[in-house]
């Protein structure tokens, strides 16, 4: 050390590490009695006083000092914990192995996480013993305590009448969420029932869903209940269950529609629904709307009518699937031809079809399809199926029922997707299936005529008449508006009841609009002539003075100005019918412009179109309840 230096005092900052070689032969440890220290820093802190009085504090990772003066408190002490590297790469190794052996004799590994939140460890309990409804002891199990014990040392277990009382907790608070949700959703509320029933005890369970669209315009549902039946089980108990539940929840002001499947009870159900809201004054247009079937329930019952009518080709198709599933040797062989000689993708597969689920037989025709050139000359030399091969024209056939049935598939999806809405879908959807029957109802020497006849039938048994409501939806779509649902009843019908039909479309949507116009009243002038402001600018980008075009313009606003919302939205070019567009996300950025218009367009666009999920949609049995298991997957608040 240089002379003179020796003994001069170290000055230190608080926040400034201090170089320990430089000082360390004038550190003493500190023995003096004092205070007991309480901050959690002087776990990861050594506290020693220089020969001057100076208190300091060296870090047990990376060994800096700081000074440790009582007037300076420990904040910045803390600061440097937070980000000392040394100390990071510390806890990275406490979370391996900690060496003592437990009471099993195997040594036990003790994770320690500073930044741990208890809270939640405990709420993620209660969810995985309750969503995957194990029995509320797994908590008090040893292995499970041993477990938790591993993971996070810090976590205390509970009892089992502790996690009763958190799942209780929990759902009240999630239930609590969910009511104010629905109470401040800006529009009304559109509902979907469907019936379940146990394969154990026979019980029969009513699923009601809410479905609305939230202040930032997404869709939202949840299951508001899912309860068991009493006895008698007809349509008036269920009308008393729904308006208790909805009491219940504070939102039977807010309904708008009710969308059933097709249970007997069904009808009577709806009829007492309407006459309880009715005499509440809580429907739009006096209930003309309230009821709507499943429409995937519909497709359903026209595509099971005539499946049982199937021709043999199909026949030979399961036959030949059946048989290659059953034998290894021939199936390895076939998807080994099929890479190597055909350069097909074999990571698709063969597949069979279920009696009770209608879309297996257009999944099994895809793929039966897609292997064609393998099936052909695999089939014709394996003696076993040779008497299954098809002929060319039986391929025909094949290629013929396989495009009947993509267009029921494809809607049915379409119906049933779940985060987009799909009332402005469903018309053009039934549409391409009444268009379809039609053109092979129109064509005696189809193969398919005697299928579709069956189908056609039950078809226009349900939809005769397409929904309003929906068909309101459709013209509320920008890409659709009225000139696609003119079209698409001009293409059925021809253009003398197209008219009709269109008038009368027409006549119920303005009808509707007034209603709404009614509480909710227009926007501004000013705001719905914002994107019609038109300049006349010179070659120089410069106002041309022109009185008449003036005079003009004024005219024209004035027109404008007199015209409602609806009007002015009509007469906007529609948008490109192949768009993949957000619907809800139109009306959000439209709301300015069309206040009113954009509330209707919230509610409508609300209605659901299937009360199933897109798993059960082509679903031909009933739904049942066959495990805890399977039960889980439903979410009631």
């Amino acid at each position: 050390m240089a002379e003179g230096t020796a003994n001069k005092p170290v000055e230190l900052d608080a926040e400034k590490p201090v170089d320990v070689d430089a000082t360390q032969e004038n550190t003493t440890p500190c023995n003096r009695k004092g205070r007991k220290l309480k901050s959690r820093v002087w776990r990861e802190m050594t506290r020693e006083v220089s020969p001057t009085g100076e208190v300091r504090a060296t870090c047990i990772y990376c060994k800096q000092v700081f000074n440790a003066n009582s007037g300076n408190g420990t904040s910045h002490l803390n600061r440097h914990m937070k980000k000392c590297p040394l100390r990071f790469n510390h806890d990275i190794k406490n979370f391996c192995i900690a060496g003592s052996p437990s009471n099993t004799g195997v040594h036990s590994m003790s994770l320690l996480n500073p930044n741990v939140n208890l809270d939640e460890i405990r709420r993620a309990i209660c969810v995985y013993v309750v969503a995957g409804s194990h029995p509320f002891t797994t908590c008090e199990e040893a292995g499970f305590r041993f477990m938790t014990s591993v993971m996070c040392p810090q976590y205390t277990n509970v009892s089992r009448h502790t996690l009763k009382r958190d799942a209780l907790k929990y759902y009240n608070e999630e239930r609590r969420q969910i009511e104010d949700d629905l109470q401040k959703a800006p529009g009304r509320i559109c509902f979907t029932t469907d019936n379940w029933r146990s394969d154990h005890t026979h019980d029969e369970y009513m699923c009601i869903t809410a479905h609305w669209v939230d202040c930032d315009w997404k869709l939202q549902k949840r299951i508001i209940k899912f309860a068991a039946l009493s006895p008698p089980f007809d349509g008036i108990s269920l009308a008393d269950e729904i308006t208790f539940c909805l009491g219940q929840w504070k939102i039977a002001h807010k309904v708008f529609s009710f969308r059933v499947d097709n249970a007997s009870y069904n009808d009577s159900m709806i009829n007492s629904l309407r006459t309880h809201f009715m005499r509440k004054h809580v429907l739009v247009s006096n209930g003309d709307f309230f009821h709507m079937r499943c429409s995937a329930h519909i497709i359903n019952l026209v595509v099971q009518a005539g499946l049982n009518l199937i021709d043999s080709v199909v026949v030979k198709i399961r036959s030949v699937v059946k048989h290659l599933s059953h034998s290894i040797p021939k199936r390895k062989k076939f998807y080994e031809v099929a890479h190597s000689t055909y350069g097909l993708n074999t990571t698709k597969k063969l597949r069979g079809d279920t009696c009770i689920r209608w879309n297996s037989t257009y999944l099994m025709l895809d793929r039966y399809l897609y292997f064609k050139d393998v099936l052909d000359n695999f089939v014709s030399k394996d003696k076993d199926i040779k008497v299954f091969n098809l002929s060319s024209e039986e391929w025909k056939k094949v290629n013929e029922l396989h495009k009947f049935l993509k267009v029921f598939y494809d809607v049915t999806n379409s119906f049933s997707a779940s985060n987009t809405p799909t009332a402005n879908v469903y018309f053009h959807g039934v549409w391409k299936i009444h268009k379809k029957l039609n053109d092979v109802y129109n064509s005696p020497s189809n193969f398919l005529y005697d299928t579709v006849s069956v189908m056609h039938e039950k078809f226009n048994k349900y939809w005769s008449e397409y929904n309003l409501v929906l068909s309101c939806a459709a013209v509320l779509d920008p890409r659709f508006k009225l000139e696609r649902v003119e079209y698409c009843y001009e293409k059925l019908y021809g253009e003398i009841y197209a008219k009709e039909m269109i008038e009368t479309v027409k006549t119920t949507i303005f009808e509707l609009y007034k209603e709404y116009k009614d509480v909710f009243g227009e926007s501004s002038r000013s705001v719905r002539n914002t994107s019609n402001h038109d300049h006349a600018l010179g070659v120089n980008g410069e106002m041309e003075d022109d009185g008449d075009y003036a005079a003009f313009l004024s005219k024209k606003r004035k027109i404008d100005a007199d015209k409602s919302e609806l009007e002015l939205y009509l007469e906007e070019k529609n948008m490109d019918l192949n768009k993949d567009m957000n619907v809800l996300l139109y009306w959000k950025k439209q709301s300015e412009r069309f206040s009113c218009l954009s509330c209707l367009a919230r509610d409508i666009l609300t209605v659901p179109v299937s009360t199933v999920p897109s798993e059960s949609a082509f679903s031909m049995g009933k739904k049942l309840i066959k495990s805890m298991e399977e039960f889980s997957f439903i979410t009631v608040y």
